[in-house]
C-alpha cells in the first residue's frame, strides 16, 4: 500500500498542482485520450474507453492512428462506449475489408455473362496490373459513410462533439499527414488504410496509407489541441527478440516497426496516464476474438481506475452530458450530384443507384445502391456524403472514381460427358465505342469449337441496347427406341452433327439488378445432318436438315439466388414469347412459342435447402420442323437449341412441340462449399397439347448428386435411374458451364 501511494503521489503531484492552478483561474484541466493504432487489438481501446467514463472522466479531445482512429472517431462523432461495443459485435470485419461483390448487386449482364472464369488478367492500354491491395477499401468505407452519416456536414474536426484528430502518411512523399478536417469517413478510412491490406485512399491530390507507419501514437497531437493531461492507450508490441524472427514476414514487419517504435517512445514520454493492455496471443487480424480483446482493455483500465478517478475528481466530477444521437433512417434527396464521371453518363448511374431526385430514401436503399455502382466493375471506389440543404432535405453527393482498367482476358476449363473438354479464352473491353458500353468476346477451343459474343450498352433507367451472336457445334448419338423406323428396325441410335448459329439484337430493361424485360429480334441457322446411310426421314431428326428461322421475341427474366451452381435460396425465372417465320415452309410459316422455365430454392437452415424446378413450353401450331421442337433429356446446363436438361435420360429422349418437366431436389450442405443431393424429375413431351397430361408422366428419373464449389468452379457427379430406359446414368461435369 506504501508504494502505490508512493506512485500515486509521484505520478499526479504535477496534475494536482496544475488542477488547483486551474481551479485558482476558475477553469478545469482538458483531457485528451490517445489511442494507438493495432488492427483487431483495438478492440481493447472501447473496453478503456468504458471504464474511463465510468470513472467519472469527461473526454475533451480525442486522438488516434489506424484502428484507434476508427474508435476515436466514432466516439468523436458522439457514439458512446456501449454503442460501439454493439457495432462491433454486429460486424463481420474480415467479410468487410475483403468486401466480395454480392451476387444480388451484380448487374444482370454480369451474372448471365461472367460467371464462368477461372482466371482474369486486367489491362490498361493492353499493359497488365497487379492491384494494390488485397482490399479496395469500399466495404469499410461503406460502413463508415453510413456510421457517421450525422456529421457528414461536419468538415472541421474540432466542431465534432469531441474534437478530434488522427494521422495518415502520405504514400508519394513520406510525409506525416495530420488530418483535422475533411470528410471524416475518408479520414478515418486513409489513417486506417493498412498497407497492402487495403488500397491507399485519395483525399485532395495527396495518396494517403495507415499514420502507423510513421507515428502510431499521436500524443503531442492531442495536446497541441489543446490537452492538459493526457491518458493514452496503447497496444503496442515491442520489438521482436531474434529468437522470434522465424519468418520473412516477421523480419518485415520488424524493419516496419524500427522508426514506429522510436517516434512512440518520444510520443509517450507526454502521457500522463497510460493504459496498456495485454493483448499477448492476438494479433492484428484476430477479428473474430472481439469479447476476450474488449475484456483485455477494461482489465487494464481497471488496474489504473484509482487514478482515473482522481482525474475525474480534478475535472469537477461533471455528469456525462451526451446527447443522444439523429441516426436517421429515411431523408428526402432533393438532387443527386455526381463527381468524376466521364466514360460513364448520368442515366447510367442512377439507373445503378434507383434514386431518381426528388425521392424519399432509407439509407439502406442508398446503400444498395452504391453496392450495384461498385459491384458493375466499373468503379474502383464510390463514395458519398449528404448536404443538408433545407431542414430535413439533403443533396447525395456522390464521389466515383472511374476503374482504369479497360480490358481484361480470361480463361476457363471444363469438362462434361456432352461437349467434352473445352478451355474458354474471352477478351473483355469497356467503353468501346459507346459510353457504358461492355464488349464481351468468348472463344470455346476443345473438342468442339464454340463462340459467345456479346456487346450491350447499360443506358440505367432507360432500355438498354444489345447485340449477340453464338454458335454451337457437336456430335451426339440419338436413341431411336421411341421412334424405330420400320425400314431400320435393328437401327437403335444414329450420330448426328449439330450447328445452331444465332444472332439477336435486343433491348432490355433492369430492375435492381434481379429482374429483367425486354424484346428483341432474332435470326437462327440450324443444320442437322448423319453420317449414316440412311434412304428414310422417318427419324427425330432429319437425315440431312437446314433451315433459317427469323423470330421477333419478348422475355422475363429474374435471378435473385446466392449461388449459380449450389443456391440454397433465390430465385431464376425465364419466359419468353416468340414470333417465328420458318423459311423451310412454304410462304413462312408463322409459329408462335412460349416458354417459362422456373427455379425457387428455399433456405431450411445452414445446412439443408430444397429446390423446386419447372419448365413449360408450347407451340401454337404443329407445323414446326423438328429441329425447332422441345428436346428432353440428358446432362447439360446451357441453353442451345430448344434443349432442357433431364436426370437420368440420354440426350434427345423426347421429341415433342408440347413439354412439362417438374424437378425436385433436397440439397445438403456437408462441408464447406461440399454439397449432396438427391433429385427427382418427371416430364410429359408431346406434339399434341390435349395429350400433354399434368397428373400423369411418361418419363422419370431419380438420382442422387455430390459437388464440390470449387476455385475453379463447380464439380458435379451425379448418378441417375429411369424406369423408361431401366439403366442407370452417370453424369460428369468439372468447371463452370460456357
Amino acid at each position: 500500500m506504501k508504494l502505490k501511494k508512493f506512485l500515486i503521489t509521484v505520478l499526479f503531484v504535477p496534475i494536482v498542482n496544475f488542477a488547483q492552478d486551474s481551479i485558482q483561474q476558475n477553469t478545469r484541466p482538458k483531457v485528451g485520450v490517445v489511442l494507438s493504432g493495432g488492427g483487431a487489438k483495438g478492440y481493447a481501446h472501447i473496453g478503456a474507453l468504458k471504464k474511463i467514463e465510468e470513472a467519472g472522466i469527461k473526454i475533451d479531445y480525442i486522438g488516434g492512428t489506424s484502428m484507434g482512429a476508427i474508435v476515436g472517431g466514432l466516439y468523436a462523432a458522439g457514439y458512446s462506449p456501449n454503442e460501439l461495443e454493439i457495432i462491433i459485435k454486429e460486424l463481420d470485419l474480415t467479410s468487410l475489408i475483403i468486401n466480395e461483390k454480392t451476387r444480388q448487386d451484380i448487374p444482370y449482364f454480369e451474372k448471365a455473362n461472367s460467371e464462368k472464369y477461372i482466371l482474369d488478367l486486367p489491362f490498361n492500354n493492353f499493359k497488365l496490373t497487379i492491384p494494390q491491395a488485397v482490399s479496395s477499401g469500399q466495404g469499410p468505407l461503406d460502413l463508415l459513410t453510413y456510421l457517421f452519416r450525422h456529421v457528414h456536414h461536419i468538415k472541421d474536426f474540432s466542431q465534432l462533439p469531441t474534437p478530434f484528430v488522427c494521422i495518415a502518411t502520405n504514400i508519394e512523399t513520406g510525409e506525416e499527414i495530420i488530418l483535422k478536417e475533411g470528410f471524416l469517413p475518408l479520414a478515418v478510412l486513409a489513417s486506417g488504410a493498412y498497407p497492402s491490406m487495403i488500397k491507399p485512399v485519395k483525399i485532395k491530390d495527396k495518396l494517403l496509407i495507415d499514420g502507423g507507419v510513421l507515428n502510431n501514437f499521436p500524443v503531442k497531437e492531442v495536446k497541441d489541441m489543446g490537452a492538459d493531461i493526457i491518458i493514452g492507450v496503447d497496444l503496442q508490441d515491442p520489438l521482436k527478440k531474434q529468437d522470434e524472427l522465424s519468418s520473412a514476414t516477421d523480419i518485415l514487419q520488424q524493419i516496419i516497426k524500427f522508426n514506429m517504435e522510436s517516434k512512440s517512445d518520444e510520443q509517450r514520454k507526454l502521457v500522463d496516464l497510460m493504459i496498456q493492455p495485454d493483448t499477448e496471443g492476438f494479433n492484428v487480424a484476430s477479428f473474430a476474438d472481439i469479447k476476450p480483446i474488449l475484456e483485455r482493455g477494461i482489465t487494464a483500465a481497471e488496474l489504473k481506475f484509482d487514478q482515473l478517478k482522481q482525474i475525474a475528481a480534478l475535472q469537477g466530477n461533471q455528469p456525462n452530458d451526451r446527447k443522444s444521437l439523429d441516426l436517421k433512417e429515411y431523408i428526402l434527396i432533393r438532387d443527386v450530384k455526381v463527381n468524376g464521371a466521364e466514360k460513364y453518363n448520368l442515366n447510367y448511374l442512377e439507373g445503378k443507384l434507383k434514386i431518381k431526385s426528388p425521392q424519399l430514401a432509407s439509407f439502406k436503399e442508398i446503400q444498395e445502391g452504391i453496392n450495384r455502382l461498385y459491384s458493375s466493375g466499373n468503379f474502383s471506389k464510390v463514395d458519398y456524403k449528404l448536404i443538408q440543404e433545407k431542414e430535413n432535405e439533403f443533396m447525395l453527393e456522390l464521389t466515383i472514381t472511374e476503374n482504369p482498367i479497360k480490358q481484361k482476358i480470361r480463361f476457363g476449363l471444363h469438362y462434361d460427358d456432352f461437349f467434352k473438354t473445352g478451355l474458354l479464352i474471352n477478351y473483355t473491353s469497356k467503353n468501346t465505342v459507346f459510353k457504358n458500353s461492355t464488349l464481351s468476346t468468348d472463344f470455346v477451343i476443345g473438342d468442339y469449337m464454340r463462340y459467345n459474343i456479346n456487346y450491350y450498352i447499360d443506358n440505367g433507367y432507360l432500355p438498354s441496347f444489345g447485340i449477340r451472336s453464338r454458335m454451337h457445334r457437336f456430335n451426339k448419338e440419338v436413341n431411336l427406341s421411341e421412334t424405330r423406323s420400320p425400314e431400320y428396325p435393328n437401327l437403335n441410335e444414329l450420330n448426328y452433327t449439330f450447328n445452331d448459329f444465332v444472332n439477336q439484337v435486343y433491348l432490355q430493361s433492369t430492375l435492381k439488378e434481379r429482374y429483367a424485360i425486354g424484346i428483341g429480334l432474332e435470326h437462327q441457322y440450324i443444320e442437322l445432318y448423319t453420317r449414316n446411310v440412311i434412304e428414310t426421314d422417318n427419324f427425330p431428326f432429319a437425315v440431312n436438315d437446314k433451315g433459317n428461322y427469323f423470330k421477333a421475341y419478348a422475355y422475363i427474366g429474374a435471378d435473385s439466388r446466392n449461388n449459380p451452381n449450389f443456391a440454397s435460396r433465390g430465385l431464376m425465372f425465364a419466359s419468353s414469347i416468340k414470333y417465328i417465320f420458318d423459311s423451310n415452309v412454304k410462304d413462312f410459316e408463322k409459329i408462335y412459342e412460349f416458354e417459362a422455365d422456373l427455379e425457387k430454392n428455399f433456405h431450411i437452415n445452414n445446412f439443408l435447402s430444397y429446390r423446386f424446378t419447372a419448365n413449360f413450353g408450347t407451340f401454337f401450331n404443329g407445323n414446326n420442323t423438328n429441329a425447332q421442337k422441345f428436346i428432353v433429356g440428358g446432362y447439360v446446363q446451357q441453353r442451345f437449341l430448344n434443349y432442357t436438361k433431364f436426370y437420368g435420360l440420354p440426350f434427345a429422349t423426347a421429341l415433342g412441340n408440347n413439354k412439362l418437366v417438374l424437378g425436385s431436389e433436397v440439397q445438403f450442405k456437408i462441408l464447406k462449399n461440399h454439397y449432396a443431393g438427391v433429385l427427382m424429375n418427371l416430364a410429359n413431351v408431346e406434339d399434341r397439347f390435349e395429350h400433354l397430361q399434368l397428373t400423369k408422366f411418361k418419363y422419370s428419373g431419380y438420382g442422387i448428386k455430390y459437388g464440390y464449389d470449387s476455385p475453379l468452379g463447380p464439380i458435379n457427379f451425379i448418378w441417375a435411374y429411369s424406369p423408361h430406359t431401366e439403366k442407370g446414368l452417370f453424369n460428369l461435369s468439372l468447371g463452370y458451364w460456357f
